[in-house]
């Protein structure tokens, strides 16, 4: 059977469907309390860990969304009011309430809501970024915005962030190692 080369929009799309499926199942597999147990002060919950990798998903998939001007849409953070919901102080959660520049105190501080609202937020915000990738035309991506400082490309910036969310991939395994379980997310 003859099969066509994958776009380079395709590759990348193809990718974060799998590092997000990852992220999703590692988090699901887990009772409450492995979910939301942290190593130590610098070593944050998987519950923390996935927040996080969604909460930049979600802020780098409503650029692409407003950039493209096909669905001036805000983060599914804001259209869902998450931070009140979850009784989380919205401007206290690090840069952009992502948990970037968060102490490692106030971070082990967040007390999430339930397992199944946390992974639901990640699967809306994973999903958004799916669909702020499949909107780039294939002619941009290798293009630079004049607005990004370094120069870098559309598909630059979706690798930077599909890097950061193969990190906290990571870092979820490492934590469901230190549990006693199997910490690989190859599935």
């Amino acid at each position: 059977m003859a099969s066509h080369p994958r776009s380079l929009g395709e590759t990348l799309l193809r990718f974060y469907r799998l590092t997000h499926k990852r992220l999703l199942t590692a988090a699901e597999e887990l009772t409450p309390e492995q979910f939301t147990w942290s190593a130590g002060p610098s070593l944050h919950s998987i519950a923390w860990q996935l927040w996080h990798a969604a909460r930049w998903d979600d802020v780098f998939a409503s650029y692409f969304h407003k950039a493209l001007a096909r669905d001036p849409r805000s983060q599914v953070w804001e259209r869902g009011s998450l931070a009140d919901q979850w009784s989380l102080a919205s401007g206290a959660m690090g840069r952009r309430d992502t948990g970037t520049e968060m102490s490692d105190e106030a971070a082990e501080e967040i007390r999430f809501p339930d397992q199944k609202e946390v992974i639901g937020y990640a699967r809306l915000a994973f999903a958004y970024a799916e669909d702020g990738i499949a909107l780039i035309p294939e002619d941009q991506l290798l293009a630079a915005p004049p607005v990004d400082p370094d120069g870098d490309t559309k598909f630059d910036n979706a690798l930077i962030y599909l890097e950061h969310l193969s990190r906290h991939l990571g870092m979820i395994e490492s934590i469901r190692g230190l549990q006693g379980l199997v910490g690989s997310s190859n599935r």
